[in-house]
This record gives structure tokens, C-alpha cells and sequence, in this order.
């Protein structure tokens, strides 16, 4: 070390020096250096704002989405049958083009509430009274990916209400019975309050789940 640089590295035992734009320092005992003013953060662009956006609506369906469906890992079973590292990265892939941030979904036809290898159902019919809802759908049990046995489950929306997604299960009810009839929780909705509705179907561990159908009533 030549004499000017010892007596920098003197100097700089009581801290870093700036000068001509330069902040000196010691690092183990070497006298290192960098720019002392950084330019200015970059701000984002328009179009990394709405993605921005974007990706933290879709994660906030997605922290709703699993209170409502409880411990069934229709996510983790389509994300591993489809190569995706994370459940929540399967839902986003699927689901995040229907969503508008601080609005929620806006595509509630193109929306899964389920994704799955099973047979998705077909639904023929669809009837209301109140908030008692009849789905009837085609018997297809004899598809190679579908059982009589699989259990009905029933995810939906309020339409005054398309960032929260609710599911009811449906105990007993089972794939080979062609219709379900539930009971939907007003839950202080006006009457009339159209209902978007998601059919699917799963098997008894459960671990296999079929794609949602979508109907409105």
C-alpha cells in the first residue's frame, strides 16, 4: 500500500469520506470505493403498474378462495398434473385473466372454480326457487374418468359479490344422481340476486377433481 493510500485508509477509520462524487470506505481492512449518488429509482411503467395490480387482486382471490374450499387440494392436484411448481401458480395461469383489480371477476363464464383430470359435467338444466337451486346434468358415469360414486360440490358467486367465492359441499349427493338440489345462504342478499354457479365433481379421497361447469341463474 503506497503512502497516500495508508493515509486514506487512516482517515477512513473514522468513517466513510465523499469526495468528487466517490464515497471511499474500508471493507476488511481494504480501501474500497463506489459512486455516491445513485440515479433516481426507476419508476414503473404503465404496463407494470396494471401487472403489478393485476397479480395482487388475483392473490387475494386466491387467500378468499381457499377459506371457502377448505382443506380440498383441487389446486395442488391440477398443479401437479400440469407441471406447476405452486397451487396458487395454477390458479393464477388459469384464473388471473378473468379478474380486474379492486373489482374482482368480471368473466364469470371463463372463471374455474375447478380444474381436474375427472369428466367435467354437463349441465342440462338449471332451476330456481328463492334461493333454492336445482342443477341437473348428463349421466356420463361410464366415461372412462368419471364414477357414479364421485362427490357433487358447488362453488358460486352473488353477482353484488365477485370477490368472494363460497363452495358448498354436498354430502351424499353423488355424480350417478344426474341433479342436486341446494340451499344457497341469502345471506342479506336482495331477493333475486342473480346467482353464478360452478359444478364439479370429485372423487372419494379426495385427490382428483373434474373442471367446473358454469351456469347463471
Amino acid at each position: 500500500m503506497d503512502r497516500n493510500s495508508s493515509l486514506l485508509a487512516a482517515l477512513l477509520t473514522n468513517g466513510p469520506l465523499k469526495m468528487d462524487g466517490v464515497t471511499f470506505y474500508l471493507y476488511g481492512g481494504t480501501v474500497r470505493k463506489c459512486k455516491s449518488k445513485r440515479g433516481p429509482k426507476k419508476s414503473r411503467t404503465e404496463g407494470e403498474e396494471k401487472s403489478s395490480s393485476q397479480f395482487t387482486e388475483v392473490r387475494k382471490m386466491w387467500r378468499i378462495y381457499r377459506r371457502a374450499t377448505g382443506e380440498l387440494p383441487i389446486w395442488r392436484a391440477w398443479a401437479r398434473a400440469t407441471g406447476i411448481a405452486k397451487s396458487d401458480s395454477a390458479f393464477h395461469s388459469v384464473n388471473g385473466g378473468c379478474l380486474r383489480p379492486g373489482e374482482g371477476v368480471w368473466a364469470f363464464p371463463t372463471f374455474r372454480f375447478s380444474m381436474g383430470t375427472l369428466e367435467a359435467p354437463v349441465i342440462t338444466d338449471v332451476a330456481r326457487d328463492g334461493w333454492s337451486v336445482t342443477l341437473r346434468w348428463e349421466n356420463d358415469s361410464d366415461r372412462p374418468k368419471a364414477s357414479a360414486s364421485d362427490q357433487v360440490y358447488l362453488g358460486y358467486f352473488y353477482d353484488t359479490q365477485p370477490r368472494s367465492p363460497q363452495m358448498i359441499a354436498c354430502p351424499g349427493m353423488r355424480r350417478g344422481d344426474g341433479e342436486v338440489t341446494v340451499e344457497i345462504p341469502a345471506a342479506g342478499q336482495p331477493d333475486g340476486t342473480p346467482l353464478h354457479l360452478y359444478l364439479f365433481f370429485g372423487n372419494g379421497n379426495p385427490d382428483r377433481f373434474s373442471p367446473s361447469e358454469y351456469a347463471v341463474i
